[in-house]
């Protein structure tokens, strides 16, 4: 067998990676411990083991988490089950938009690289990324206003809905590498666009979609600032842990009961991943073109 040179490079990086994963562990592993203290013991004991393991504090959580909420110009109480309600119907249904507009819209540039909207929509693409867009969020929510969806569901899907960022390029380059064969096949049989697309090529980039969904949901469920501002009357998880850290008047205002609540908000996520570890990050397998 070959021994491998270990360089100063290569021992340097390892330190560095092993130093960052420890930095990215360490804080989880320290909210785990510190939700199952009492609030005594978090004082003066704030970075060792509990003295006493209290998992009341997860059951506390569960009844006692709720959150503020104006609806038609009242003040209601959400619930955590409420709250957990609007969160999958708000990340849900916005990363599936946020998924499918930059699908689509990268499928048409790939499909017609010579059209002039192809070349403008990818410039369009590139430009956003590099301009930073600062200050639009008042004129935003008078748009949504002046529409008569804000502070509804579907303005913030429709808010989702556009085909900016990097994964509209990861689509473009998913196409791109995509054999034509497969497309020039099903136009001789007399199939159309919409056909080849939704029965063809997308079926051909599904790991790519569900990859970039799963992303685009994580991102979404832990997104407080949107509800914050476009959906008042629909709190979500998120910003129920907000209200929480930034208000004391509430029951789970200690240190451990916030800790717990991050825990059991961070529990979907986890078992998403675990579920789905194989898919997320899954290579295109196709056959051969047969002659």
């Amino acid at each position: 067998m070959k021994k491998r040179n270990l360089s100063v490079l290569n021992v340097s990086l390892f330190l560095i990676l092993t130093v960052y994963c420890i930095s990215l562990i360490w804080p989880l592993i320290w909210a785990i411990f510190t939700s199952v203290k009492e609030q005594y013991d978090f004082l003066y004991n704030p970075l060792g083991l509990p003295s006493t393991y209290i998992f009341e504090n997860f059951g506390t959580v569960l009844e006692k988490f709720e959150v503020n909420a104006i609806v038609d110009g009242i003040q209601e109480r959400h619930g955590l089950f409420q709250m957990l309600v609007d969160t999958l119907l708000y990340a849900g249904g916005a990363a599936f938009v946020a998924t499918l507009v930059p699908c689509i819209t990268a499928y048409a540039t790939a499909k017609f690289p010579q059209k002039k909207m192809s070349g403008l929509i990818y410039a369009i693409v590139i430009a956003t990324m590099i301009i930073p867009i600062v200050g639009s969020y008042p004129a935003e929510i008078t748009m949504l206003q002046n529409l008569g969806i804000y502070d509804t569901l579907l303005g913030v899907w429709i808010q989702k809905a556009n085909f900016l960022g990097v994964y509209f390029l990861v689509f473009h380059a998913a196409f791109r590498g995509l054999a034509k064969e497969y497309s020039e096949a099903a136009e001789i049989d007399g199939a159309n666009e919409f056909t080849i697309m939704s029965k063809i090529m997308l079926p051909l980039v599904r790991n790519t979609f569900f990859t970039v969904f799963l992303i685009k949901f994580v991102e979404f469920w832990n997104d407080y600032q949107v509800p914050l501002l476009y959906l008042p009357s629909r709190p979500t998880l998120s910003f129920g842990l907000y209200f929480v850290s930034n208000y004391t008047g509430n029951t789970i205002s200690t240190v451990p009961l916030r800790m717990a609540g991050c825990i059991i908000i961070l529990l979907p996520i986890l078992a998403l991943f675990i579920a789905f570890k194989e898919k997320l990050m899954g290579n295109i397998t196709m056959g051969g073109v047969k002659g």
